[in-house]
């Protein structure tokens, strides 16, 4: 599950908070969930809060007086606390004044564990009973890699109850828990200047070993080769976020200290010279490396920015610019323009860089390449935003206040849109933030932790800013996209393309609205029904009938472009309120929340209120999995991949044979699968199981090298540099020729292979091969020469029935495809510009047909287009359909596949029509021509329901059931995010 930037840094943000707070939970009465918003909490009044519960409170002796009930309000992803009860004589409490929805009830008492329970409150009164757990004591010992003590080390223990006690070490190293829940219990010790450990399943006291962390040296060097006296050190990279700074000392040298194993890039400055950034700097763990950077006189660049790209544009000041070298960098410089719209930045050393840069009004712009020789100004040309205004009601016509709008799409060049106030208000925050520079090193050592007091713990309902990390607050200027009183509301800036609003309350399900066209500085306007949905509650058992506390559980839907996330109580319950009407759960086991266990898809009406029991499969024995080659001799280092066929249990391990060639997969044995086996040398082997058995043998083939070569002008002229790839049953292979224009691929599997060459001066060109094993390692396949002809152009336009042109429509030969990877545009795909214009490169010569396809209007092509080499055909006109706009799944991810249908009534077939090149699907090994008998177990109807039946959480699996070649087979496909 993916979430919004926004919301990531506020969850860092309360995690940091929630940390210093449980520190202090094991001996605390009332264990108060910190949570990172209040303002739904503040709002509510008294008659928000119509419900009441009773709780009753029971221990080993029977009931438990004077123990203490909280209860929490889920909202909107987050818990509040909204009641406090202690309990009578009776073990008894009613807690008043609740609102209706989701709640999570915390109980605990003196000599127990605490429990916890889920429920949906919809009438005026609830009642629930929880039963304590007598309290159990677990002693952590923490020592270093010599065996000394380790004093002030976190220990957090998470039982049955998600909710984490927490200790410090003792100055013997000890951490001391008196009052845990029943065991097991997972635990993590970190201490600044190690690393962290994580432990899971434990029952009885332990020991830990911290590993200390590892360190650089960097020398700083002048240009004449002498020690760089306070010069700027900066380091960054995917383990340390945002990049840190420190000042080398009067011999040159910065010491960092403190640093987890992984890769790190590397930066130095003193006035205006710079060195080269050091990219990927390997450091092992606990080791102690020496870099030397060495510096060199840097240039500085002048970046212009202005509305639009004409001739004679308006200059836009106070945009905000950012220079990065090589594209993408670590250490980016930030700068906002004056009134003139420039704003110069440096310095940076030689090489490639980029500019982009952003404004109020504007939604940024495409990224603008620095050129090696500067002659003055850099360019940056800014789109200006559209409006998008709505109403939003519900299913009676009332207004809905305070539901929140995100923004999607499609813009002008076919790239999605995903915008909410929020991520601009993140954006500019963080930004200005950043224009400091990076962040100063602490010289005591830890890394993860930033100047500033630890901050107050935040009483319930409160939360308080802190310097200990950055104030992302929302700039003065974004106003928040939320539906006022009379339901109404403005989103503005919107990026211009084909776009819809997507409505979120957290007493309603998802809606969405129509898509609707929206050009530059434009105005758009969209209706919106909120549907209450309903409601479900459920409890997690495992294969014993007992309950299973801390399972996390993902609700996802077609419908909606987020999923719900939840954990178990203490008693294995979950509550849902607000669910879609059809809807598929996840589950996994609480000591691995990677690995979904168990799915299970419902259809919940609207208004209804639902429970449903989940019982949590038992673990299977686990397979071994043997491999060996054509003299039976175990193969080493080969990769095993086990993918499940079961709709409702997924499994999905890869694995590596060790020495004897067997790799050992958990969880397996008696499973339907299907399994990969890929080693250097041999061809890779795939087959399905109907039932793994608990060892199988694979015995891989060597694989066959396969040669060629590309010439032009009719065989004469060898093609050097060309890039050849040879496709086969879901792989794909890339080489360049060399100056004979030759090329070479290793390890093909005998059979069917599609070759495609591709070189700047001529047109690709495609061709089917089929490979035959030559009988010997050392005697190549000779595959037919491809012989290359010069390129034409196709130039034109593209418009709507009614001659108007379509901005971001998409161009290619032959077929356009429906779904793509998001990002880049496949080869031979072009988008048509603000004017509806394309140009097609580096195309076949012959008589061809063109075609195009825009979301939410409809395809089109013109045929018998002659495509001379060497020559552009002009004047082309491509007029699109207009068509039913399919109900398309608002889900976040699905499979970039292209459908057709053939057939009508019972004997309707979905076809797959195209598979987009380098997408999960085609990895998985769907072809065009490929039959959909199933998805996740069930026929679908028409394209629509595949198309449905394909969405969910990106990262999330689908089994598809294909009839190929008159026989049926089933793949499971990874979902991805798509651009339509």
């Amino acid at each position: 599950m993916k979430r919004p930037l926004s919301e990531t840094i506020a969850l860092g943000l309360a995690l940091f908070a929630s940390l210093c707070f449980v520190l202090g939970l094991s001996d605390s009465r009332a264990a108060v969930p910190i949570h990172t918003r209040t303002p739904a909490v503040k709002m509510l009044t008294n008659a928000d809060r119509p419900g009441k519960l009773r709780a009753t409170v029971r221990g080993s002796a029977g009931v438990l007086e004077r123990s203490t009930v909280q209860v929490y309000w889920e909202r909107d992803r987050v818990e509040h606390w909204v009641g406090l009860g202690v309990t009578d004589d009776t073990g008894s409490t009613t807690i008043e004044h609740l609102p209706h929805g989701a709640l999570w009830i915390l109980a605990e008492a003196p000599g127990y564990g605490r429990a916890s329970t889920r429920i949906v409150l919809e009438d005026s009164s609830g009642e629930v009973s929880l039963s304590l757990p007598l309290a159990h004591a677990l002693h952590v010992r923490v020592r270093d890699e010599l065996g000394a003590a380790i004093e002030a080390a976190t220990a957090l223990v998470t039982g049955s109850d998600p909710l984490p006690f927490g200790a410090l070490t003792d100055h013997a190293g000890v951490a001391h828990f008196a009052r845990l829940g029943e065991a097991p219990w997972s635990l993590k010790v970190s201490a600044p200047g190690f690393e962290s450990v994580a432990r899971s399943s434990l029952r009885a006291d332990t020991e830990v070993t911290l590993r200390r962390l590892g360190a650089i040296d960097v020398l700083v060097l002048d240009p004449s080769g002498k020690p760089a006296a306070q010069a700027e050190v900066a380091i960054g990279g995917a383990s340390l976020w945002p990049a840190r700074t420190t000042r080398a000392d009067a011999g040159g040298l910065a010491r960092i200290a403190g640093l987890l194993p992984g890769s790190y890039d590397l930066r130095a400055a003193l006035g205006g010279a710079v060195s080269k950034t050091t990219m990927g700097f390997e450091l092992g763990r606990g080791a102690h490396e020496h870099v030397t950077l060495t510096l060199e006189p840097g240039r500085s660049v002048t970046a212009l920015v202005t509305d639009g790209a004409g001739p004679s544009p308006i200059v836009v000041p106070n945009a905000d610019v950012v220079l990065a070298e090589g594209g993408v960098g670590t250490f980016p410089i930030r700068g906002r323009t004056g009134t003139d719209g420039k704003v110069t930045l440096g310095p940076i050393a030689g090489g490639p860089a980029t500019l982009g840069a952003r404004a109020p009004d504007f939604v940024g712009s495409s990224l603008v390449a620095v050129p090696e020789i500067l002659e003055g100004p850099v360019r940056i040309a800014l789109i200006r935003g559209g409006t998008l205004r709505g109403d939003v009601v519900d299913a009676r016509g009332f207004p809905v206040d305070g539901a929140s709008i995100e923004v999607v799409g499609s813009d002008d060049d076919g790239l999605p849109i995903a915008e909410t106030p929020a991520l601009v208000a993140f954006r500019q925050s963080h930004f200005a933030w950043a224009l400091a520079g990076p962040v100063p090193l602490i010289s005591a050592g830890e890394l993860g932790v930033m100047p500033g007091p630890v901050p107050p713990i935040p009483r319930p309902g409160e939360l308080t800013a802190s310097s200990a990390a950055p104030d992302f607050a929302e700039p003065a200027n974004v106003t928040p996209w939320v539906s006022a009183a009379n339901g109404e509301f403005v989103a503005k800036p919107v990026s211009p393309g084909r776009v819809r609003a997507i409505v979120r309350h957290p007493d309603y399900v998802e809606g969405a609205s129509d898509v609707v066209p929206l050009a530059p500085g434009a105005e758009a306007h969209v209706k919106i029904v909120l549907l209450q949905g309903g409601s479900l509650e459920g409890r997690v058992k495992d294969e014993r009938d007992d309950p299973v506390a801390g399972a996390e559980i993902e609700l996802s839907s077609s419908r909606a472009t987020r999923t719900q996330v939840t954990t178990t109580a203490s008693d294995g319950t979950f509550a849902f309120a607000a669910v879609p009407p059809d809807i598929t759960l996840s589950v996994a086991r609480p000591e691995d929340v990677a690995h979904v266990v168990l799915t299970k898809t419902l259809h919940v009406a609207e208004g209804a209120r639902e429970k449903i029991e989940l019982v949590l499969p038992a673990t299977r024995e686990g397979s071994r999995i043997v491999v060996r080659d054509e003299s039976d001799q175990p193969i080493e280092m080969a990769e095993v991949t086990v993918l499940s066929l079961e709709p409702d249990r997924p499994l999905r391990a890869t694995r590596f044979t060790n020495s004897d060639g067997a790799a050992q997969i958990p969880d397996a044995a008696g499973a339907s699968v299907r399994v990969l086996v890929a080693a250097p040398g041999f061809a890779r082997h795939v087959e399905s199981q109907a039932s793994l058995p608990s060892e199988l043998k694979v015995t891989l083939a060597r694989g066959v090298s396969v040669t060629g070569r590309v010439t032009a002008v009719r065989g004469r002229v060898p093609v050097e540099h060309a890039t050849v790839t040879l496709e086969t049953d879901g792989q794909r292979k890339s080489t360049s020729t060399d100056s004979d224009g030759g090329y070479r691929f290793a390890d093909v599997p005998p059979g069917e292979v599609r070759l495609t060459v591709s070189h700047p001066d001529y047109a690709d060109e495609k061709a089917n091969v089929t490979v035959d094993a030559t009988g010997r390692a050392d005697r190549p396949f000779e595959a037919p020469t491809l012989d290359l002809s010069d390129a034409g152009e196709i130039e034109g336009d593209v418009t709507d029935d009614r001659g108007s042109k379509i901005a971001g429509a998409r161009v290619a030969i032959d077929r356009v495809p429906s779904y793509l990877p998001a990002g880049a545009l496949p080869t031979g795909v072009v988008v048509t510009d603000s004017d509806g214009h394309f140009v097609l490169r580096k195309v076949h010569p012959g008589t061809l047909a063109v075609a195009a396809a825009a979301s939410s209007i409809g395809h089109g092509a013109v045929r018998d287009v002659i495509v001379n080499a060497g020559r552009t055909t002009r004047d082309i006109t491509i007029q699109l359909r207009r068509e039913r706009s399919e109900d398309e799944p608002l889900a976040a991810a699905g499979l970039a596949v292209t459908l057709g249908e053939r057939g009508s009534g019972a004997d309707l077939e979905v076809v797959i029509v195209a598979v987009a090149a380098t997408s999960e699907a085609e990895r998985a090994g769907l072809q065009s021509g490929d039959v959909l008998l199933a998805v996740d177990g069930v026929r679908p109807a028409s394209m629509g329901a595949a198309r449905e039946a394909f969405a969910g959480p990106a990262g999330s699996d689908v089994v598809v059931e294909l009839g190929r070649a008159g026989e049926s087979l089933k793949l499971r496909v990874t979902r991805e995010a798509l651009r339509r």
